[in-house]
């Protein structure tokens, strides 16, 4: 099938949807919004006054990243039928539905209604490529927010996942002192390859009293009150983990540290670059799927 009789609908989010709309129209798709902090600057790509309006007849469906935020989608505050009901009530049979962090309960009401459904933060490509802007986003608030050089300081990396092995390798490519921690005995031997200083267990509470940069990537607490008291309060905390964050911040404050909390890196530094790698893996699915159906994609 050729891409320039496909439909697509981008509905909710923030920047980044704007940009992955505008992409779908370079491709081809003839697309239709709703919800958008902004109109997207394409010929191919229509606003709409409703959801409904949205999702009508489209083959390809790009929803928030995350698709919930605080168990609201993100764009709901200015698009009141911005809802998961109304979401499964106008997709069409057939569709492929694409967000991030899709719940459970809707891929099981989706499927039963014959809706394909596309996580990308499950997609390994996806979540690798935007690693990139997370990692940049992170650096340049260091950059801000420290009266020291980022070059030749030393820097704690907690959590060698995916953010956190592109982290650490922006900061050996700045000449930083770079110590790892990582719970994980597989990818700490995959920092420790990668020529990067590991910590053990028994050596964190020391090396916490070092760092000038502090990066804190792994997806739950690691720095509870008992660690907390050996960083220096001149210690830049930079935090990316999401929701409710990768450390306590009660304790944290009570101890007179000023850690950063920054989810959703991609959306806020990079918005461009990070929605038109949603667009690409959007269109990756597509194509895959309607492959193995025997429909021609060209």
């Amino acid at each position: 099938m050729n891409r320039q009789f496909l439909k697509a609908a981008v509905a909710g989010g923030d920047t980044r949807q704007v940009y992955l709309a505008e992409a779908l129209g370079e491709n081809g798709f003839l697309v239709k919004t709703y919800g958008l902090p902004k109109d997207p600057g394409h010929s191919q790509v229509k606003k709409t006054s409703s959801l409904r309006e949205a999702l009508e007849d489209a083959d390809l469906i790009a929803a928030p990243v995350p698709f919930l935020k605080q168990g609201k989608i993100q764009g709901q505050e200015f698009s009141i039928d911005l809802t998961e009901e109304n979401f499964l009530k106008y997709l069409k049979k057939g569709s492929l539905f694409c967000a991030g962090g899709i719940p459970e309960d809707f891929l099981k009401k989706a499927g039963e209604k014959g809706i394909q459904c596309f996580d990308y933060l499950k997609d390994p490509f996806t979540a690798m490529e935007n690693t990139i802007a997370t990692a940049e986003g992170a650096i340049a608030q260091a950059i801000l927010r420290s009266p020291e050089n980022l070059r030749g300081s030393i820097c704690l990396v907690i959590g060698y996942g995916k953010c956190g092995r592109t982290l650490a390798g922006y900061l050996q490519n700045m000449f930083c002192r770079t110590m790892v921690w990582e719970k994980d005995r597989e990818k700490a031997a995959q920092a420790k390859a990668a020529g990067l200083k590991i910590l053990e267990e028994r050596e964190l509470p020391r090396a916490l009293t070092l760092p000038a940069f502090l990066f804190q990537t792994a997806p739950c607490v690691v720095l509870k009150k008992d660690l907390l008291k050996y960083i220096r309060k001149d210690t830049c905390i930079i935090d990316i983990a999401s929701l409710p964050g990768g450390l306590d911040y009660p304790a944290a404050k009570d101890l007179g540290l000023s850690p950063l909390h920054l989810p959703g890196i991609p959306g806020k530094y990079a918005p461009k670059a990070s929605g038109e790698i949603l667009a690409s893996a959007a269109i990756r699915k597509l194509s895959e799927s309607m492959q193995q159906e025997g429909l021609p994609w060209n």
